[in-house]
């Protein structure tokens, strides 16, 4: 990454690595770091995604399916009871 200075005694031109020249020992604990990072941000989505799925499947387990069985079962008596 360069950074192009100007002013003062004339244009200069910076240049700061970014973790760019790291190697060996040092170079693998940044690369565990930033995996650790990684792991833990698709941890947070995937944990995000089954706690929306496992809230859904249980409230239709247990709230629209009964709610849907039990319309049912009036319609069919109604029409049971409108058949005689």
């Amino acid at each position: 990454m360069g950074v192009r200075l100007s002013g003062g005694i004339g244009p200069l031109r910076v240049s700061v690595p970014v973790l760019g020249a790291t190697g060996g020992f040092f170079g693998a604990g940044v690369f565990a770091i930033k995996l650790l990072g990684w792991l833990l941000w698709w941890e947070l989505v995937l944990g995000w995604y089954l706690l929306v799925g496992c809230y859904w499947l249980l409230r239709v387990v247990y709230w629209e399916a009964p709610r849907a069985g039990w319309r049912w079962w009036q319609r069919r008596q109604a029409a049971a009871a409108s058949a005689l």
